[in-house]
């Protein structure tokens, strides 16, 4: 046994030695017995303004389709906050033609999951499903989308559902603290806003808001349609076309631009002795050219087990159990956030230690083995993405709403060769060298 146990510890050092050396990168061209290409992809703007994008995987045994419609919660009125959401609810309560529980039971008979989710600036609705239910689905939801009936009662029973939502993300101290970050790094502006909306506006919204809202940005011009797996590109074309023909084009929304950054501190204090803890700085949007450079800034600062973050404070120093970064990136801005806990005793130490690797990564850069290893995971990431039908679809809308098309996922591999140590230290310096906002929910 000690013998065994000899060999296998020096199996694993040299996985560990080969893992550490050069890797070739993952194309679908190097993996044996495999040669079909990494996506399939046909797009077609259909008469009605309508644009429907396809990734078809002929192994696949599933299917998976989303409807993206271009408008959340930074579309709405100051006084009817929240209501992007609560249409998203109301939408599964039927249609003129179909109660909820019908919809229901059809898609549990075909073993479908059938979901949807409202963010700043999307609505989404997405189904995954067996391949041979895929007309089924997308039947479905184009039926939800484009017809619903939103009964005043159901607005009344959801209203209920969307309260309770709200108050749980409320309560929740790891919720809240990010809550606050957002409406921080973005004081005054839509994108600042909580998706859910309030207690006051959800209660105020009636049954004329929530369908003003649908029939001025439930419009074609304003439609994603997406489909992955095993799909017929033209019977899903067909399908869409004929749920929007006669509906006026409509437009996309007209946004205003958030305003400057601005460094703050914001506290709240909850009952607890776990001291929440997030910081957050503005960076470029979505159609940034620098958008590539910044995913791989928040990777190497905090985006894996191998990251600054993660190695120094909680494997050295053990103040946290978690720690990490993320990227979002909308229309005409974007944020690079960091969230952490830490005992209440400890909250001090966790900052500072914060700042120390944070003005270290800004003073001395990254290495370029740092660089080569995060680009090289985040090109796997996108690779291992591919073998869910699903994420294949939201691949092609966000592609579609940010750019008006969709390139090939080499792209992402050919603008991560261009990453260089000198574009990392450049786009950090812009960004954690700007204001920052920093948002604790402390221990009352």
């Amino acid at each position: 046994m000690v013998v065994a146990g000899a060999a296998a510890r020096a199996a694993a050092s040299v996985a560990v030695a080969e893992a550490t050396s050069h890797v070739e990168l993952l194309d679908a061209g190097s993996i044996p017995g495999v040669a079909a290409p990494l996506e399939r992809l046909r797009r077609t703007e259909l008469d009605s303004g309508v644009v429907v994008l396809t990734d078809t995987v002929d192994h696949s045994r599933t299917a998976a389709i989303g409807v993206y419609v271009a408008t959340g919660s930074r579309d709405e009125a100051d006084d009817h906050q929240g209501v992007s959401h609560m249409l998203e609810h109301l939408l599964f309560k039927g249609t003129a033609d179909a109660s909820a529980s019908a919809i229901a039971r059809a898609m549990d008979q075909v073993g479908g999951e059938l979901n949807a989710f409202t963010t700043s600036e999307h609505t989404v609705f997405h189904v995954r499903v067996p391949a041979t239910a895929a007309d089924l689905a997308l039947g479905i939801l184009m039926e939800v989308v484009s017809r619903a009936a939103l009964r005043p009662e159901d607005l009344d029973v959801e209203r209920q559902v969307v309260l309770e939502e709200l108050g749980l993300a409320l309560d929740d101290p790891e919720d809240l603290v990010v809550v606050r970050l957002f409406e921080a790094a973005f004081p005054g502006h839509p994108l600042g806003r909580e998706v859910l909306g309030s207690v006051e506006s959800i209660e105020a919204i009636d049954r004329d808001v929530v369908a003003g809202f649908r029939d001025r940005w439930y419009r074609p011009a304003n439609v994603v349609v997406t489909a992955a797996g095993r799909v017929d590109h033209d019977a899903v074309a067909r399908r869409v076309e004929a749920a929007w023909t006669g509906f006026d084009p409509g437009a996309r929304p007209d946004r205003p631009v958030p305003g400057p950054a601005t460094s703050v501190t914001v506290e709240e204090r909850r009952p607890g002795d776990v001291t929440q803890f997030a910081q957050a700085w503005r960076t470029c949007s979505l159609r940034d050219d620098d958008r590539t450079t910044l995913g791989v800034v928040s990777h190497l600062l905090g985006g894996g087990p191998s990251s600054r973050l993660f190695q120094q404070i909680r494997e050295d120093r053990a103040l946290t159990y978690s720690i990490g970064t993320a990227v979002n990136l909308y229309t005409d801005a974007g944020v690079l956030s960091l969230q952490s806990s830490t005992g209440s005793s400890r909250q001090d130490d966790l900052l500072g230690a914060v700042d120390e690797v944070v003005e270290e990564f800004l003073a001395d850069g990254p290495t370029e083995e740092e660089v080569d290893r995060a680009c090289r995971s985040m090109w796997a990431g996108a690779v291992l993405a591919l073998e869910d039908v699903g994420a294949r679809a939201g691949r092609l809308a966000g592609a579609e709403l940010a750019h008006g098309s969709v390139a090939p996922i080499t792209d992402f591999r050919d603008r991560l060769d261009e990453v260089t140590v000198d574009s990392v230290v450049r786009v950090a310096g812009e960004v954690l060298g700007s204001e920052v906002v920093t948002s604790l929910v402390l221990p009352d």
